[in-house]
């Protein structure tokens, strides 16, 4: 028999949720110690996997010397809770039995050493009404999709849920993981983002897991992968149907147990970060074929949010644009840039193009009309043309080259930006990301490549917080 589909609800549907669309379900459970040396302690937990023990690794720390170091965990089976003793020495009880494995359904009090611990399975829905305000964090939008996300997101950006998004590219996936992320528990901690697509395969593996300095080449020192620096923060997994098929059971039970093993290694180490995925709408249809794992699918998507396309949300177009211009007002004053508004008929017309880039266009766009306009206010003539559905050279944008109307300095600077991140990325790929052996070719120096890969944000695999790699 087939596992049953697990509710999630996708932001494209428009009937509303009191009008019959299914809300989320999650399950979680609490854990009260009701007597013994830490009285009156409880935890709340929607993970996986949850410890008890006496060793302060634990989720749930006894103060009690009869409670082994790891003494038992709580497993999240479908809904259901699985208590499992991993080998105390003074063992487990419900009531006078001694258990070593059981199926948990509803409140029971467990006992172990001089103390007794109740758990309770629980199970909450998220109904998602249009949320009340236009902005979440750095985002804003009008439109009923992003509002009900805005609601889901209120509701459990401060659980440890794990998150799947999807949606075209550019449509704000990261931007979404970083608002779940500033609206968290774990704000304080690091926000970690691997884009898959962006790494060649095989160093896929060690960007994840880190290595030991022993299996690799040349290596002296242990590299953390970003399950271990984004300890006490999020984990930001981009392109997530780009992740080859031999690392997807074993991302899977670094989710699960929240413990990975190093590339090289021997031994587990505990990993505590937060999971949120992204990946194209197509990601089912990966699953349906085999290329992705259901059971990481699945693990992922407790929750999963559909982001609409921008020209499924056309409406939210006059709120992008005005939070453009408070989010970009200094650097458009430092650049000397007068436009500070959008004229009405040019907004009438930049809500008629079809955005194939989506919001990462309409960023682009914004910059290039502001950058031309010869006055406070951006007018049709400054929009570029295939925003005119005018066929010009200045199409061309599409490809990094700017709008020939734009003056000399900022287009040299727009293409040579280009240009950079493009070439530093090629270069990377090319060595397998050794820095030695892409300087050498690029004929500039270690500290150089460094400093121009910091200014582009491109992430080295290895480097260690010195900027060596």
């Amino acid at each position: 028999m087939s596992e049953p589909e697990r509710p999630t609800w996708s932001a494209m549907t428009e009937e509303a949720v009191i009008g019959g669309q299914r809300p989320i379900v999650y399950s979680h459970c609490r854990l009260r110690v009701t007597s013994g040396p830490s009285q009156g302690r409880s935890l709340e937990s929607e993970k996986d996997t949850i410890r008890v023990g006496s060793a302060p690794e634990n989720d749930l720390v006894l103060e009690d010397s009869l409670v082994s170091r790891f003494h038992f965990e709580i497993r999240k089976i479908q809904g259901s809770f699985k208590l499992v003793d991993v080998g105390s020495k003074n063992g487990t009880f419900i009531g006078e039995v001694e258990i070593r494995e059981a199926l948990i359904r509803k409140r029971t009090e467990l006992s172990l050493g001089e103390s007794t611990v109740a758990l309770e399975p629980l199970s909450t829905e998220v109904i998602a009404a249009p949320s009340g305000t236009g902005r979440l964090g750095a985002m804003v939008a009008d439109s009923l999709a992003m509002r009900r996300i805005f609601t889901v997101v209120e509701r459990i950006a401060s659980t440890e849920l794990p998150i799947l998004l999807t949606g075209e590219a550019g449509t704000g996936k990261e931007t979404l993981a970083r608002t779940i992320h500033s609206q968290s528990r774990r704000a304080g901690g690091p926000f970690v983002a691997l884009s898959l697509r962006a790494l060649p395969e095989k160093l896929i593996e060690t960007a994840l897991f880190g290595y030991e300095p022993q299996a690799v080449p040349g290596a002296t020192e242990t590299y953390a992968g970003a399950f271990e620096r984004a300890r006490g923060g999020t984990l930001f997994l981009d392109d997530l149907e780009s992740l080859p098929a031999p690392l997807q059971a074993r991302v899977d039970r670094a989710i699960e147990r929240s413990e990975i093993q190093r590339v090289g290694g021997v031994h587990h180490e505990r990993v505590d970060a937060r999971l949120v995925a992204a990946a194209r709408p197509e990601l089912k249809k990966r699953v349906e074929s085999g290329e992705l794992s259901a059971e990481l699918y699945h693990r992922l998507a407790v929750i999963e949010l559909a982001i609409p396309s921008l020209t499924e949300r056309r409406e939210d177009i006059p709120r992008l644009v005005e939070s453009f211009f408070e989010t970009w007002s200094d650097e458009l004053e430092r650049r000397g840039v007068l436009a500070r508004r959008m004229s009405p008929a040019a907004l009438e017309r930049l809500g008629r193009y079809t955005f194939p880039g989506n919001l990462r266009e309409l960023m682009n766009i914004l910059q290039q009309a502001a950058s031309v306009a010869r006055d406070s206010e951006i007018t049709t003539e400054d929009l570029p043309p295939e925003v005119l559905g005018r066929p010009s050279s200045e199409a061309r944008a599409g490809h990094g080259f700017p709008d020939a109307s734009m003056p000399f300095k900022d287009a040299k600077a727009q293409v040579l930006d280009l240009f950079e991140r493009q070439y530093l990325e090629d270069l990377l790929s090319r060595h397998e990301q050794n820095i030695s052996k892409a300087a050498r070719e690029a004929g500039i120096d270690r500290r150089h490549l460094y400093r121009l890969l910091d200014k582009y944000e491109i992430e080295v695999v290895g480097r260690d917080d010195k900027g060596e790699a």
